[in-house]
C-alpha cells in the first residue's frame, strides 16, 4: 500500500543546505518529486554528506535482479511506502505443506528508507501463505544488513554476494517447514506458556497483550499457533515501526530455536 497518492518511485534528489546566516553547508535534504506541492517537491529529510541515497526504484531493481538469478518462480507480493520509507517483498514459488490447508514458503523482503528511520536490509524470510504472514529471523535465514553510508565496496555489490545463499533456497524452505511442523505437534499448555514467556523480554506487554488475544481467538492451542499469532500482529502493523521487524524477528528466533 501507498499513502499520500505519491508513487515509491518518484525522482529523488539529495540537495545541500547551508545556514541563512553565514552561508555555511550544514547538510543535505533528501526531497522527491511531488507536483501537488507549490516547488514541484517534497521535503522528507535531512542527512549528512557521507549519507548513501538509494532511490527505491533501485532498491526494488536490486531485489527483482536476486530473484531472477536464483532461477525460482517468484512473484512481487507487497510493497508498502508511506513518502519516506519503503518495503518491498517477493514470493518464491517453491512451497511446503503444514496441513491440507497450510501451505509454507521462502520470501525476500527489502526495506530502505529517505529519512534515517530504517536502516537499509535484504534478507530472507518465511511466509505462511493462508494469512500471509511474515516469518523473519536472522539467525535462521541470510540478511544483509547497513545503514545509509558510503562505502568504498558498491552497495549492490555487498547484498548480490550476501543473497547468493538463495542457489540453496530448497533446503532452507525444508529445514523451515520441519521445524515448524515440530512446532504444530507441540501442545499449547499453561506451564509451557508460562516457559516460553520470558524468552520475549524486548516485547512490551502491550504487545504481547495483542499477541495472546489473537493467539486466544483465532490459532490452534499449540505453539505454531503462538507463532503465527505473534507474526500475524507484528507483521500486519498499520504504520511498520521499525521495532516491528525487531519484534517479529525476536519472536520468530526464539520459537524456532526451541529443542
Amino acid at each position: 500500500r501507498a499513502k499520500g497518492g505519491l508513487s515509491p518511485f518518484v525522482e529523488i534528489v539529495k540537495t545541500p543546505t547551508h545556514s541563512e546566516n553565514s552561508g555555511n553547508l550544514t547538510g543535505y535534504a533528501i526531497e522527491i518529486e511531488d507536483p501537488t506541492s507549490e516547488t514541484g517537491y517534497r521535503h522528507v529529510g535531512n542527512v549528512s554528506a557521507g549519507y548513501l541515497l538509494l532511490p527505491n526504484k533501485e532498491v526494488r531493481a536490486l531485489a527483482l535482479e536476486i530473484a531472477v538469478r536464483s532461477g525460482l518462480p517468484f512473484r512481487e507480493s507487497r510493497i508498502f511506502w508511506d513518502g519516506s520509507r519503503f518495503l518491498h517483498v517477493i514470493d518464491f514459488g517453491e512451497r511446503e505443506t503444514i496441513t491440507d490447508d497450510d501451505e509454507v514458503g521462502l520470501g525476500l523482503i527489502t526495506r530502505s528508507s529517505y529519512d534515517k528511520s530504517w536502516r537499509y536490509e535484504c534478507a530472507l524470510m518465511g511466509k505462511r501463505f493462508v494469512c500471509d504472514n511474515g516469518l523473519i529471523s536472522g539467525e535462521f535465514f541470510a540478511r544483509v544488513s547497513f545503514k545509509h553510508l558510503k562505502s568504498d565496496e558498491p552497495w549492490r555489490e555487498i547484498v548480490s554476494q550476501g543473497m547468493t545463499v538463495l542457489d540453496a533456497a530448497p533446503e532452507n524452505l525444508h529445514g523451515f517447514a520441519s521445524r515448524l511442523r515440530q512446532l504444530r505437534e507441540t501442545e499449547m499448555t499453561d506451564e509451557r506458556l508460562r516457559e516460553l514467556w520470558p524468552l520475549f523480554p524486548t516485547i512490551g506487554d502491550s504487545l504481547m497483550g495483542r499477541v495472546m488475544s489473537h493467539y486466544l481467538t483465532h490459532e490452534e492451542p499449540t505453539v505454531y499457533g503462538f507463532l503465527n499469532a505473534g507474526t500475524n500482529v507484528f507483521w500486519h502493523r498499520e504504520r511498520m515501526p521499525g521495532s516491528a521487524f525487531r519484534h517479529n524477528d525476536a519472536f520468530t528466533t526464539a520459537l524456532l530455536s526451541l529443542n
